[in-house]
């Protein structure tokens, strides 16, 4: 096996990775908060943030002509490059406040305390809108591998 397929392999598994734990924790949140869930959705937050720091640094490893990219002039100049980077980076930081709520509630839960089910159920809203960006970008892949727009 080339590098370019291997990078592109772990490319496309850490995305998976990371479209599902979006969706894991938009399950987890619709659920009533309980201890257990608190510290579930602490876990899954860690590997969604694990899975698209692996998405940004593939991703970046695969630009160059050497691994089997077009280079990063073509990059560059395409749109659905800078789409994506664009979305990318409104998720991730989307994703710090969902995050820091995950931390501060797995402190209280083991402390015996759980969170406000309003602000359980508000989180959700905010992953859902990290999960939006993450289709698009689903969508602008084939596009910038292609040369679209």
């Amino acid at each position: 096996m080339t590098a370019a397929i291997v990078l592109a392999w772990l490319h496309y598994l850490a995305f998976m990775f990371m479209a599902g734990a979006a969706v894991s924790q938009l399950f987890l949140l619709k659920l009533m908060p309980t201890a257990e869930a608190v510290k579930t959705v602490t876990r899954v937050d860690r590997i969604y943030g694990a899975a698209a720091g692996a998405v940004l640094l593939t991703g970046f490893a695969r630009m160059p002509l050497a691994h089997g990219g077009k280079g990063m002039d073509y990059y560059l100049h395409t749109g659905a490059f800078h789409g994506t980077l664009t979305l990318f980076v409104l998720a991730a930081l989307l994703s710090i406040v969902p995050t820091l709520r995950f931390i501060r509630w797995n402190k209280a839960a083991a402390a015996g305390t759980l969170p406000d089910t309003a602000a359980w159920r508000g989180t959700r809203k905010l992953v859902h809108v990290q999960l939006g960006a993450i289709a698009i970008i689903a969508l602008l892949m084939p596009m910038m591998a292609r040369g679209g727009f």
